[in-house]
């Protein structure tokens, strides 16, 4: 049975919601930049075709496919951004692209929904990787379902949980959480 930490989600909605100053708007210190370099080698390690071992989407339980890649990273634009598909192959496919930009990490994630939530690394603990919510483009009602934050979670060697939380009506909406591992 797979294990869903429902308050992850919870928290990072809540990050989202607390209206902490927006990361990225001073300059990074040495120690920041150091920081989003490294996670940013880290994210450039991911490289390959990722299978769903498990998961929960929106509530609901998600089957392990070991057959099929669900999540791919690839290193593009000559190193400078690392692309990561989502849903690979289906319908909902979601795009996001990591990258640094004056010494700190920062996401743009094309929603299925239609919106482009853009995001930046916080300060993490540990093996996790967490973004906070910039703001969102191409979303006139700022009401609607979107995705409001996200995290990676290194698990261990060849183990990775990636978290979505969502945000509807200005309140959590629960979220996501896949755990993948690299496709054979």
């Amino acid at each position: 049975m797979l294990s869903f930490d429902a308050s992850k989600l919870t928290l990072l909605g809540l990050l989202v919601l607390a209206g902490c100053a927006a990361p990225g708007s001073a300059p990074a210190t040495p120690d920041e930049r150091a920081a989003a370099e490294a996670h940013f080698e880290r994210l450039k390690g991911l490289t390959g075709d990722w299978y769903l071992a498990g998961g929960v989407r929106l509530g609901v339980e998600q089957e392990a496919n070991p057959d099929e890649t669900f999540l791919s990273y690839a290193v593009s634009s000559g190193g400078h951004a690392v692309i990561e598909k989502l849903f690979v192959g289906q319908a909902g496919e979601m795009t996001s692209v990591y990258y640094l930009d004056e010494g700190r990490l920062r996401m743009d994630h094309y929603c299925s929904l239609g919106n482009q939530p853009r995001m930046v690394a916080i300060a993490s603990e540990g093996d996790e990787l967490t973004f906070e919510l910039l703001g969102v483009d191409n979303m006139p009602d700022p009401d609607v379902l979107h995705i409001s934050s996200h995290a990676l979670e290194f698990t261990g060697p060849g183990e990775l949980t990636v978290y979505w939380g969502a945000t509807e009506d200005g309140e959590p909406s629960g979220g996501s959480m896949y755990q993948v591992r690299p496709l054979d």
